[in-house]
This record gives C-alpha cells, structure tokens and sequence, in this order.
C-alpha cells in the first residue's frame, strides 16, 4: 500500500468516526480535540487532513450523501416503472429523515453559508458536484415518467417538457426537505398521533406526495397501493446501505 492509498484510508477513519461523534453529541458539542482523542490521531494528523471543523463536517456529509447515491443507484437497478422508481427513492429519504434525524441534521448543517466559508473550497465544490450529479440523474427519470404515466403533456415542445421535469425535479426534492423538516419538528407526530387508525405518520407523506404527483398528471386507481409496494423497495434497498440500514437504528437504541 503507498503513501497516497493510506492518507485515504487514514482520512475515510476519520470521516466514519466523525460522523458517529457528530451523530451522538451534536456539530456544536464536538471539539477537535474530541475527534483526535476518539481516532487516536494527533491534532497535527487530524488538521493534515481537514483544516477546520466544518471541513470536516462537509467531508462527513459529503460521505453521507454517497449512501443516498448508492440508494439511487439501487432503485434504478429496479425492474420496475420509473414513477415507481421515483416514489421508491422518495420513500427512502423519508425513511431516513424520521429514522436517523442525528445524521440529517449533519447533512443539514453541511449545506449552510457559514460552513462552507470555514471549509475548504475544494472540498465544498466536490460536494456541491455530488448533489448536482444526484439532481441530474433524478431528471432523467422525471422526464422518463412524463412519457410513461405522467399525462397532459403530449402536445409540449421539448423545451417546454423538459421545463416541466424541471418544476417537478424541484417539487419533489422540495417536498422531501419540507416534510422532512416537518417531522423533525414534532409538528407531523402530534398531528397524526389521533390518526393511527389512518396509517398515521407514514400517511401524512404518502398523502401528500399522492396529491403532488397527481396534480402533476399522475393517474394511478390505487396510489396508497403503489406507495405501500414502493415502501418495501426502500427498505430492502436501505437494509444494503452503509449508515442507513435498520441495524444502526437499533444499535443506537
């Protein structure tokens, strides 16, 4: 192994122990020191590495993200119709947010102004590339739903089709962030804690991403049955991942 393959390795330690700080005490209740006593690297080490801790934090979240890239590309591999595949990736991402909302919260907090003008630039574009690249991918397959099962766009010009994938691009990742944020809150658990006969907390979101999709032109008999199939996707798929899987939920508990 040469020099460069152990600085990686060394530097991905770093990340994955990090990140467990940061999950159990918070980005705020973790000091450098902290990290280098629980990596058992020296200060000058760590620093080598990272030149701040919100470097560092943008390094975790960025590794963070990768776990949802491997999700996509998990849903892609899918032999199921792309709206599915959406609502399958969808689905995912909530699990996440109500399951691991100590990982979101890095995530969270790695996309803020502040923290990038602490972290290094390279690192911070190499990040931003990450969550352009996942964006683009998520088009490709919006604009594949609008031609299979998304009606009242036959007649648009390609430019205008490719518009509308980009509003509900926007919309679902929108949505993902907004409902997210809501549970985090507390705000969905007591509303929906008088509705359990209704499917509760899991209804709140299918309910919502049923009335978006089908004010977009989704036509679909049974939605709640499409979400329910999808849901079971999700979990298979996040029991492969890496910091997602239903193991460290209990393993934290």
């Amino acid at each position: 192994m040469d020099r460069r393959e152990k600085r990686e390795l060394r530097e991905q330690e770093i990340v994955e122990k990090t990140i467990s700080l940061f999950s159990q005490q918070g980005f705020l209740g973790v000091r450098m020191s902290d990290i280098a006593k629980q990596t058992q690297y020296s200060m000058g080490t760590i620093y080598s590495h990272f030149e701040s801790k919100e470097d560092l934090l943008v390094a975790c979240a960025h590794e963070l993200v990768k776990d949802h890239q491997r999700l996509f590309e998990m849903v892609r591999e899918q032999s199921i119709p792309t709206i599915e595949q959406i609502i399958s990736l969808v689905q995912g991402v909530w699990t996440v947010a109500t399951r691991f909302p100590d990982l979101i919260e890095i995530e969270n907090l790695s996309l803020m102004h502040s923290i990038w003008k602490r972290a290094t630039e390279q690192r911070v574009e190499a990040y931003v590339r990450l969550h352009e690249n996942l964006a683009q991918h998520l088009r490709v397959m919006v604009l594949e739903a609008i031609g299979q099962c998304i009606e009242g766009y036959e007649d648009l010009e390609q430019d205008e089709l490719e518009k509308m994938a980009d509003y509900l691009t926007h919309g679902l990742w929108g949505l993902s962030v907004g409902l997210s944020t809501i549970v985090q809150s507390g705000y969905a658990a007591s509303q929906c804690q008088e509705k359990e006969e209704e499917g509760g907390i899991e209804h709140f979101f299918a309910t919502n991403y049923i009335n978006m999709l089908k004010g977009y032109g989704w036509r679909e008999e049974s939605p709640e049955v499409v979400f329910e199939r999808c849901s079971q996707i999700s979990e298979q798929l996040l029991a492969q991942s890496v910091w997602f899987a239903p193991k460290r939920s209990g393993e934290q508990s």
